[in-house]
C-alpha cells in the first residue's frame, strides 16, 4: 500500500499576489485591432440615396395572410367572450359528474 501525506499550510494575506496577469515578452502575440474611420458622410449619402427607395409594398397573399389572422383571432376573441364564468363552471362541474371515480385519490387512514 502506498500513503499520501497531505500537507496543509496556512497562506497569509501576505502570500497573495495581485495585479495582473504577466504574459511571457516576446513577439506581439496579441495585438490590438484598429477601429477602421468612419466617413459620416458618405453613411449620409448612402440613407438619403436608399430612404427614397425604401417604401415596400406587400404582396397580395402576405395582405390576405394578415386578413385571414386578424379574422381568426376576432372569431376566437368572439367564441371566449360568448361563455361566461358561470356557464364554464356549470360545463366543468358537469363534466366533472360524468366520470368514474377510478381515479380518485382512495381515502388514506391511519386507524382504519
Amino acid at each position: 500500500t502506498r500513503l499520501c501525506s497531505i500537507v496543509m499550510v496556512d497562506v497569509g494575506k501576505e502570500a497573495v499576489v495581485k495585479g495582473g496577469l504577466k504574459l511571457k515578452k516576446g513577439g506581439n502575440v496579441f495585438k490590438k485591432k484598429k477601429r477602421e474611420h468612419v466617413d459620416l458622410r458618405n453613411i449620409d449619402l448612402t440613407i438619403r440615396r436608399d430612404g427614397t427607395s425604401s417604401v415596400t409594398q406587400k404582396t397580395a397573399a402576405e395582405l390576405a395572410f394578415e386578413k385571414r389572422q386578424k379574422a381568426n383571432q376576432f372569431e376566437r376573441l368572439a367564441k371566449k367572450a360568448a361563455v361566461s364564468h358561470r356557464e364554464k363552471v356549470e360545463k366543468f362541474n358537469a363534466h366533472m359528474s360524468e366520470l368514474t371515480e377510478f381515479n380518485d385519490i382512495p381515502k388514506v387512514s391511519w386507524t382504519k
